[in-house]
């Protein structure tokens, strides 16, 4: 899937190169903000290539956690086998990396990892390995294999409240969404939902390749690539569906299609869906009115049913264009992004932030433009509890390998 989802990215990025301006119009010039890298990874020990298009976990301290290619581990043909790194909060404004686990083996990580309140890190390995929790001991994280068959990367696992993990695992080549949970005797699986059970005609969606997330009342969240109802030319195929699970009280769960896209208002959602406290929800697609990607909201009306509204169209794509990965709300309503741009001969990204005026319009400012020096292919955001953005480059910095850097909107 990882590779499926790199050719995609880097074949958006060179057809688009052709016809795109590298130039910012006016009212989308870069704001205010300020930026920092926190650390510049070598490729050596210290890791590199951070996961294409994950977010960094962030604890209650405000201390990051994500994973890589590198270390020291040089059983990968001469080269490191992947590590988990976490970026420290110092005294005054400084940051130290630091490699908590290098693998061994091929099966480094892959996906964005998820965070318990004591402190556990949970993820996946690539090449379908087993899924694993890292925990913190008093001279090193130990690495247990959880489960041996492996989920998808992209979707990566989420926890609840209570300690259970919730991924795309076991569940067919349509893809599903199972859960584990912990007991005495190892851990349970559940398979909840498969999606296509009939296995054609998938108007329930197909595929996910993003992480799920939650509401505030314990409901599950995500997006489908594929599956639905409408072939769109730009689609690949079907356009993919939003969707929702909601908890039955008897350790099941109900599916609803919240939103099945056609192409014009987005399609091949890559990124996860953001509910705010209201209970919209948020996302990114591609297609659109100029077939550059999109922004959208589903929100649900009083009869029940989910209403889509677009909050921005990539346009002409001269400020952004294709994004493909989870927006960030604060407190203020703010939404904020990741897209790739034309300013690095098709690559390099962006950082973006949508705002809602008084009229009810979004304003839409680039917070952060990426030249390679400074990063290259972005990741997902992260906020800390003071509205600071964090988040990972896959290439670019002084050596090539990516960098972790910090936005102040």
């Amino acid at each position: 899937m990882k590779a499926k989802r790199a050719s995609v990215i880097v074949s958006h990025i060179l057809l688009l190169t052709a016809i795109l301006s590298a130039a910012l119009t006016p009212g989308a010039a870069a704001a205010a903000s300020k930026f920092r890298i926190l650390h510049d990874f070598t490729g050596g020990d210290d890791g590199g290539g951070p996961v294409l298009l994950a977010a960094l976990a962030i604890d209650s301290g405000g201390n990051l956690y994500g994973a890589g290619g590198g270390g020291s581990e040089r059983n990968c043909d001469g080269y490191g086998c992947g590590v988990i790194f976490e970026m420290v909060r110092q005294q005054g404004s400084k940051w130290a990396e630091v490699v908590l686990y290098n693998f061994a083996s091929l099966k480094n990580a892959d996906s964005p990892l998820a965070l318990d309140s004591q402190g556990n890190l949970y993820g996946c390995t690539g090449d379908y390995g087993p899924m694993f929790e890292l925990k913190p001991g008093s001279a090193q994280w130990n690495f247990n294999s959880i489960w041996p068959s492996g989920c998808i990367g992209e979707v990566g696992l989420i926890l609840d409240g209570v300690g259970n993990l919730y991924g795309e695992f076991g569940n067919g080549t349509t893809g599903g969404v199972s859960e584990l949970s912990p007991s005495p005797n190892g851990w349970i699986y559940t398979n909840l939902y498969e999606f296509c059970p009939s296995g054609w005609n998938c108007r329930d969606g197909q595929t996910p390749e993003a992480p799920f997330s939650w509401d505030a009342k314990g409901n599950l969240y995500g997006t489908t690539y594929s599956g639905g109802l409408v072939n769109y030319p730009d689609c690949g195929g079907y356009c993919g569906v939003a969707f929702q699970m909601t908890p039955n009280g008897d350790g099941t769960w109900a599916y609803h299609v919240m939103h099945r896209f056609s192409g014009h208002d987005g399609c091949d959602p890559y990124g996860s869906l953001t509910v705010d406290a209201q209970g919209s929800a948020y996302g990114t697609g591609g297609c659109g009115r100029t077939r550059n990607g999109v922004v959208f909201r589903l929100s649900q009306t009083s009869r029940g049913q989910w209403r889509e509204t677009l909050i921005y169209d990539f346009g002409n794509g001269n400020n952004g264009f294709g994004p493909e990965s989870d927006l960030v709300l604060d407190k203020h309503g703010n939404i904020y992004g990741i897209a790739n741009s034309s300013a690095c001969n098709g690559a390099c990204g962006l950082a973006f932030k949508l705002g809602l005026q008084k009229n009810g319009r979004w304003k839409y400012t680039v917070l952060h433009q990426f030249n390679g020096t400074d990063g290259d292919l972005p990741n997902g955001l992260t906020m800390d509890r003071q509205g600071n953005l964090f988040g990972t480059t896959t290439g670019g910095g002084t050596y090539g390998y990516g960098v972790v850097f910090e936005i102040t909107p």
